[in-house]
């Protein structure tokens, strides 16, 4: 299978944190890539920059056989969707302005969207809140707002940085269900996420990021057989182990 995204020594830092480290990961095109890890592990820089927010020390990225360089960068945009963690909004747009303003600028086609747009607004019960400031929106329905929004700007690759966290759990099923419809047509999409029963049912290939570096890649090959005697929390505790804490809360 062909890559959707290639990441080769990929050096981020904050001063002197080095935040991710050397790190390399393929992402197969048209797949739904699950990317896990413990805080701090670096899964939202990662994230950050991929979607260009972010910028970063060393290495390379290919994002659609497209290099991410100055010259390549707003044409990589514009294949790009993403939900952040906290999701990115403006705040004095209503939610009905915010979507029509975003797809704009993805130059997505104006006729039919207000339709589509109602429609998955009332899919993830938040039609209601078409013409509500974003700032009077609860978390869950900015989510699910950031989300709405991201599928409609028709992305190549969605990036998705705690997509289900303070959604309800109706509104979860549903997500999974416009991703599964999203494989479907090609779309790749990377998730993170710390409720690990969703990113084993969702998910193709998994990758683990602990302290900046992938320490662990389950392809669908491999998970399949994993499957049969570990789920995906027992295997992940295997990777990831923090030693000395048992004891601490050993007078409870």
């Amino acid at each position: 299978m062909s890559e959707a995204i290639s990441i080769r020594g990929l050096i981020k830092s904050y001063d002197d944190n080095i935040v991710l480290k050397e790190l390399d990961l393929s992402i197969p095109k048209g797949s739904i890539f699950g990317l896990i890890g413990p805080n701090g592990a670096g899964k939202s820089t990662l994230i950050g920059v991929l979607t260009g927010l972010l910028s970063f020390d060393d290495g390379y990225i290919t994002i659609d056989e497209m290099r991410f360089i100055d010259e390549n960068e707003e044409a990589i945009k514009k294949e790009i969707a993403s939900v952040l963690q906290p999701p990115l909004l403006f705040e004095q747009f209503t939610s009905i302005e915010f979507i029509e303003y975003v797809c704009e600028i993805y130059e997505i086609e104006k006729k039919g969207l207000i339709e589509k747009a109602y429609s998955l607004m009332d899919f993830f019960e938040i039609k209601d809140f078409a013409k509500t400031k974003i700032h009077k929106l609860s978390s869950g329905s900015r989510k699910k707002l950031a989300f709405v929004t991201a599928v409609l700007t028709e992305p190549v690759v969605l990036l998705l940085d705690e997509p289900f966290e303070a959604v309800d759990v109706i509104s979860i099923e549903r997500m999974k269900t416009v991703l599964r419809k999203l494989k479907d047509k090609g779309v790749t999409m990377i998730i993170t996420s710390h409720i690990l029963e969703v990113v084993e049912n969702l998910c193709d290939d998994i990758a683990i990021l602990h302290q900046g570096r992938i320490i662990a890649y389950l392809d669908s090959i491999s998970r399949k057989s994993l499957k049969e005697h570990s789920t995906l929390q027992e295997i992940f505790s295997e990777y990831v182990k923090v030693e000395g804490k048992d004891d601490i809360v050993d007078w409870l």
